[in-house]
């Protein structure tokens, strides 16, 4: 579950922006610092003109404020370059009380409350480690993050609802983690309590997904501030849920990289999508606001097809995809030029291949 809301929310106000007025055409090539509202910013600025600016943080945040009200401007550097795992731990320990650790790993910045929660930082670096495997496989030529990635691992449920709550991110019942965009983080709980012993990967499918989302926006997969199908971008986080994609420490079969319930919930729905909707989900995301639960089953039954069936055209279609140029929309129109670029436009013999695929599983 990606707070998309806030997301297009943002890109939206960014292109409306450009389109209206002069504005610089981003991103700059320095970095600078700055102090808005009391609070110190460092980044490089991605969009701006005299009414509005949006800038990545050296955290991997986005931040957007109006550029009179910056105060102490300055260049600090040439380019993007990100905190190191040391500063941005040192940022996030002023931001969580002394209940709460702080582990790291080569990639992760993982706060967690004192005791054996610290095994979600070992957790999030072998997800990461398989994602990269997995996509490297596939001859996905992948990036290095820029910045840290930062996951909250919280005691409770009520906890992480109470923070959510009053940081304005409206959860659904039962969600058990999010990826935010602006601030380029995890947020999850520990539904074992930081229990050592459970079998956590039984009740953390939602944290996969989002550990997911968050590696691929961050090593090139997805491009965070163009707009990606959400078909493609939820396809590919529910292939991790399963234990033969996600854990790479060892070998599986295809039925272990199978995603039982969103299988189950394509099977109990129309069994397999007709061409025309199957153009619908490549071309819009109308799908996921008219029926959620069979646009996420039809996503991966489409995204495992063509990763499992034709893994080189899958990484080069993502590439595609995520090489679109920065704050730009994705028409219909150009979203099924790409995939018939890759894929080819017969959606009708796409069909036929799929309703094989769907019956050998």
């Amino acid at each position: 579950m990606i707070r998309r809301a806030f997301l297009w929310t943002v890109l939206l106000a960014v292109m409306l922006v450009s389109r209206e007025s002069a504005c610089a055409e981003g991103p700059a090539k320095f970095m600078m610092a700055t102090q808005v509202d009391g609070k110190k910013l460092e980044g490089q600025p991605l969009v701006w003109d005299q009414r509005q600016m949006f800038m990545l943080g050296r955290d991997g945040a986005l931040y957007d404020f109006v550029p009179r009200e910056a105060e102490n401007s300055r260049k600090i550097g040439r380019g993007f370059r990100g905190y190191s795992i040391g500063e941005m731990r040192q940022r996030v320990r002023k931001e969580y009380d002394r209940s709460f650790e702080i582990s790291t790993t080569k990639h992760f910045v993982v706060v967690h409350p004192r005791g054996e929660w610290s095994a979600w930082s070992v957790r999030l670096e072998s997800l990461y480690r398989s994602f990269v495997h997995y996509m490297n496989v596939r001859g996905f030529n992948l990036q290095s993050p820029k910045v840290p990635l930062v996951a909250i691992v919280f005691r409770n449920q009520s906890e992480y609802y109470r923070y959510a709550a009053a940081n304005g991110s409206k959860l659904q019942p039962g969600t058990l983690g999010h990826y935010d965009p602006q601030s380029n983080r995890i947020f999850l709980f520990d539904a074992n309590s930081g229990r050592s012993g459970g079998n956590w990967s039984n009740n953390a499918e939602t944290i996969i997904h989002e550990a997911t989302h968050q590696t691929a926006y961050n090593v090139g997969v997805h491009r965070r501030f163009a707009e990606q199908p959400r078909w493609l971008v939820e396809g590919l986080a529910m292939m991790f849920e399963a234990r033969g994609v996600w854990d790479a420490r060892s070998i599986y079969t295809r039925k272990d990289r199978i995603n039982r319930g969103r299988l189950h919930d394509f099977l109990r729905g129309q069994g397999t999508p007709s061409s025309g909707r199957i153009r619908q989900l490549i071309a819009t995301d109308q799908l996921f606001r008219i029926d959620a639960r069979a646009a996420y089953a039809e996503a991966w039954t489409l995204s495992f097809f063509l990763s499992e069936t034709r893994p080189m055209q899958y990484s080069s279609y993502l590439a595609r995809v995520a090489s679109r140029k920065q704050f730009s929309t994705y028409s219909a129109r150009a979203r099924l030029a790409d995939f018939a670029k890759v894929f080819g436009g017969d959606l009708e013999m796409l069909e036929v291949q799929l309703q094989r695929f769907v019956k050998e599983l």
